[in-house]
């Protein structure tokens, strides 16, 4: 969904971005298991992450020793910036494809939507 050139995102900052984006916060392990990578590698996207003011780090209240990831409102303003700009691309990608397969793409665009809609 990032554009690397727009966003200056590493891959694996855009899934800590996507993964905090659908599920509001969560600890580092729990990130780290969520995009299937180290805690080693996690903890340094998510350094990088913090000094470009697009996710927080806090001491979870219940349990000092861990600690909770969330996206700041700059984090979740790049989410919507980045989706604005992927719905922006669609219609010239889409022009590409014949009229069926077009309407196939859009027919499963939905559905994956509509699913989305219900777990959200």
């Amino acid at each position: 969904m990032f554009d690397k050139n727009e966003f200056r995102f590493t891959k694996t900052q855009q899934m800590i971005v996507m993964a905090l984006w659908l599920d509001n916060d969560m600890t580092l392990a729990q990130l780290s298991d969520r995009i299937c990578t180290s805690n080693e590698q996690a903890t340094r996207a998510v350094g990088q992450l913090v000094k470009m003011g697009v996710v927080t780090r806090n001491k979870n209240e219940n349990n000092r020793r861990t600690i909770d990831i969330s996206l700041t409102d700059e984090g979740k303003k790049a989410v919507k910036e980045a989706q604005t700009m992927l719905i922006g691309r669609m219609p010239e990608s889409l022009q590409k494809l014949s009229e069926s397969d077009a309407r196939t793409v859009l027919e499963c665009i939905e559905k994956v939507g509509s699913i989305f809609n219900k777990i959200l």
